[in-house]
């Protein structure tokens, strides 16, 4: 049995991330490690993934079926990604400390799987460094389209020093390199500045979730529509949330994956045309595929965030609908040791919660 939750309450007036601007990414001319982070810090970049499984602090056990010793501190552990990766942690058998900025959040997560929780805030970074004491490893998952993801996970980076924690996995984006996109050229930023920091770091860059078909999903179901804010013959490998999630757990616990930076797409290129001939075998009756007008798009973005949110969406469904969004699931299919799941499969297991 688990023990009662233990909660750490790290800021108590802090909750809330600050409004301040943060302009747009400089230049990414790499600034020397000596002005970023402090030289006298430890580094385990010449000791490589060899010795962070021989730390006994850390790790118990070698290779796949190494167990950590202390917890795992998640960052955005009340969002979609963050719960799941804390039931996919409690799967392995991984004790995850959640880290939230809203105390009214802990029986979330630890309905989720968390075991304990600390309250911190990512603007916060003496909040965020007494919420990483003790923890064996971070995986950090920044908030969607923030304008101070670079900011946040500085302070991040900072909080695994001073805490004395080596092992790092951020979890990114696919395609960082697409820099038209705000958050995929902060996320490269953060990639730079995580590989030069001396962590033994892995980057995990997943593609578009599955799930993303459950916002809609009562449209599809009530009016045979499918209708998402990119061209419907765009080609995307999304990938099921439960097997990005499996794979986040696997390699923070795995000190191989250490150093590693890794693409996680799923295993077809689909179009929403391709997605709905599948749902309309799998529901029994037609369901069509519909563009979404810009206008409908930046007035459903505008109730669910801010303007400037909303024109970062609107940046990216562009981008997808001149682009599209591909991958190889080769990676994915490796770190799970098995195929990842199928469209048809997520699509069934929907209708089998619908019908439940």
């Amino acid at each position: 049995m688990l023990s009662p939750p233990m909660k750490l309450v790290t800021c108590g007036s802090c909750i809330g991330y600050p409004r301040s601007p943060m302009p747009m990414p400089r230049s990414f001319e790499p600034a020397p490690i000596s002005k970023r982070y402090n030289e006298s810090s430890k580094s385990v970049l010449d000791a490589g993934p060899a010795a962070l499984a021989a730390s006994p602090s850390i790790l118990a056990g070698s290779g796949a079926l190494a167990k950590l010793t202390a917890p795992v501190l998640v960052t955005g552990a009340n969002g979609k990604t963050g719960r799941a990766v804390l039931a996919a942690l409690a799967a392995a058998g991984a004790q995850a400390r959640a880290l939230i900025r809203n105390p009214a959040q802990e029986g979330a997560v630890i309905a989720a799987g968390a075991q304990e929780v600390a309250v911190g805030d990512l603007g916060n970074a003496d909040s965020l460094s007494k919420s990483a004491q003790g923890c064996a490893a971070i995986i950090h998952i920044g908030p969607p389209l923030d304008r101070n993801e670079l900011i946040y996970s500085r302070h991040m980076i900072a909080a695994a020093r001073s805490a004395g924690i080596d092992r790092f996995v951020y979890y990114s984006v696919m395609h960082t390199l697409s820099r038209g996109m705000r958050h995929h050229a902060l996320k490269l930023e953060v990639e730079q500045e995580l590989v030069e920091s001396g962590l033994a770091f892995t980057i995990l860059q997943p593609i578009r979730y599955m799930q993303h078909l459950e916002p809609i999903w009562r449209r599809v179901v009530d009016e045979g529509v499918h209708s998402m804010p990119f061209g419907i013959d765009r080609r995307f490998n999304i990938a099921d949330l439960h097997d990005l999630a499996e794979a986040t757990a696997r390699v923070v616990i795995d000190p191989s994956y250490a150093y590693g930076i890794f693409e996680l797409a799923g295993p077809a290129a689909l179009s929403q045309r391709d997605m709905t001939v599948i749902l309309s075998e799998e529901l029994g009756r037609p369901i069509e595929a519909q563009p979404v007008s810009t206008e409908a798009l930046l007035s459903g973005a505008l109730k669910h965030g801010s303007v400037d949110r909303a024109v970062q969406m609107l940046v990216m469904s562009d981008y997808y609908d001149r682009h599209g969004f591909q991958g190889s699931p080769a990676v994915l299919r490796m770190i799970l040791g098995r195929e990842p799941t199928g469209y048809r499969d997520y699509v069934r297991r929907l209708i089998a919660a619908e019908w439940a």
